[in-house]
């Protein structure tokens, strides 16, 4: 006896939270081009019912024709959430045409420069639109470079308000595996989200919960909320305020998720964490702008760089104080607010410094961090304490002031780096800033300072800036 096993996959499209009938595909690259087609059918005036008969089976697969099959790329090519859990990786340069075709603009991409070897160059490109320049993004190839600066200029022109993209979304895919029939589920079942929230919209997926950018409805304001499936992460935000922490309001309970995160054990219950909203801008896109600068600006990059790190030292202090450890400390976990004030954040893998409790040991022999910012002790054992924190902040305060023209460079580089070998020139450039940081990264955690210790002296050293600048103001103006 033989019986077909037959998977289907449904996907709909939700444009600023109007439905349209869902596409069915043999995978979900078909199924996602389906419902774009509908969507494209339904806002184009066709009848609901004769675009669902028409594009809801993958073998009736119709040409359009040029305007259509542009519009149905552009909505593939924007941020969709399926049932991995996971948001596509958007296609800024589609994002960009689309935009640009609302607003009546010329997309220009150019060549800045090519550095590196001619068997293997680094590319550098900058987007034009009409007059207006955006930074410049550097790639491994023309595509990723285009791509990068497209992401660049896309960032900068959602600071500006110009255009705020339609919101696409895919409710729900669902993948059954049954003889002949496809069945599917597109309820959403999340009563206080959806009620008390509107606007919502994807930012982004971490190891340990989904964030979402949403408005409250009562308020009119904008906020972040971050679901998760522990209580940890709010139990010590609760207890973390601070300046440089993202900020922590209120949170609640239920017992669902949006179907787009992921999840498929419906008896789990949710963690709804409303938080402070950051700029979508880590450090980490912070200092990758900087590489792309004139090295030859090392002194304002000094400044600015002194700045941050003061700043994270700040929250990580305040951390310490709670007998916390962060444990991921890294330039991705490290956020700006509207006012461009440093955020820590992202504490899905907090731990109290408590080396004899035994949850804490069983909690620690699992996934610890992020291997490229741990430190040594951290990857090794299970029993440490804060100064792991100590080591993740000497990489980053490395990474704020030095230039790497390239992410091969610095991958190059970075086992020396972790090791105490500086170059040459950062040891003669930043003297002081690389005996600290070789005091951060020693291999003892007893050697290394505390966060309170370098508060003071990097306290000490933006005193000597500032009165470096009005000397160097005073002797201008005679």
């Amino acid at each position: 006896f033989y019986c077909a096993i037959q998977i289907k996959f449904t996907i709909r499209a939700v444009v600023n939270g109007e439905g349209f009938p869902e596409g069915v595909g043999n995978n979900k690259k078909e199924a996602k081009k389906n419902a774009a087609r509908n969507a494209w059918m339904a806002l184009t005036g066709q009848s609901a019912d004769s675009t669902k008969e028409r594009f809801s089976s993958p073998e009736r697969n119709e040409p359009l024709d040029e305007a259509s099959s542009e519009f149905c790329d552009q909505m593939e090519s924007l941020s969709i959430k399926d049932a991995d859990g996971g948001f596509t990786q958007t296609n800024f340069v589609q994002t960009i045409n689309l935009f640009c075709q609302q607003k009546k603009l010329h997309p220009s991409y150019v060549e800045v420069r090519r550095a590196g070897p001619s068997h293997n160059p680094t590319f550098f490109y900058k987007l034009l639109l009409n007059k207006q320049e955006f930074p410049v993004a550097e790639g491994r190839s023309v595509k990723e470079a285009k791509q990068k600066a497209a992401q660049l200029a896309w960032s900068a022109i959602k600071k500006q308000s110009l255009f705020r993209p339609p919101l696409v979304t895919c409710v729900n895919v669902t993948c059954i595996k049954t003889p002949v029939h496809t069945f599917k589920d597109i309820s959403v079942n999340v009563i206080r989200f959806t009620s008390e929230y509107d606007c919502i919209e994807g930012l982004g997926r971490g190891k340990f919960g989904f964030v979402y950018k949403a408005k409250r409805k009562l308020e009119g304001t904008d906020c972040a909320v971050k679901i998760v499936e522990a209580l940890r992460e709010v139990k010590v935000l609760s207890e973390l305020n601070h300046c440089n922490i993202v900020r922590y309001y209120i949170c609640w309970i239920e017992d669902s998720a949006p179907q787009w995160d992921g999840s498929t054990d419906s008896s789990s219950s949710y963690l709804y964490i409303h938080m402070e909203l950051c700029d979508t801008k880590t450090l980490r896109a912070w200092i990758d702008e900087k590489n792309m600068q004139d090295p030859k600006k090392s002194c304002k990059r000094r400044e600015e760089g002194l700045a941050v790190a003061l700043q994270i030292v700040n929250g990580v202090e305040h951390i310490h104080s709670k007998t916390l450890i962060h444990r991921d400390l890294k330039p991705a976990n490290i956020l700006f607010d509207r006012n461009g004030m440093v955020k820590i954040g992202d504490f899905g893998l907090v731990t109290a410094e408590i080396e004899d409790d035994a949850e804490n040991q069983k909690e620690r022999s699992g996934f610890k961090g992020t291997p490229s910012y741990m430190a040594p002790e951290q990857v090794r054992q299970t029993v440490y304490n804060n100064k792991v924190d100590i080591f993740a902040m000497g990489l980053i305060y490395f990474e704020l002031l030095w230039n790497f023209p390239t992410f091969h460079e610095r991958n190059e580089n970075w086992k020396d780096i972790r090791q105490q070998h500086f170059p040459e020139k950062f040891r003669r450039h930043f003297y002081e800033e690389s005996q600290m940081i070789k005091s951060m990264l020693s291999v003892h955690p007893k050697d290394r300072p505390k966060a309170s210790k370098l508060k003071v002296e990097l306290e000490k050293w933006k005193k000597n800036f500032a009165q470096l600048q009005s000397m160097d103001r005073d002797s201008r103006t005679l």
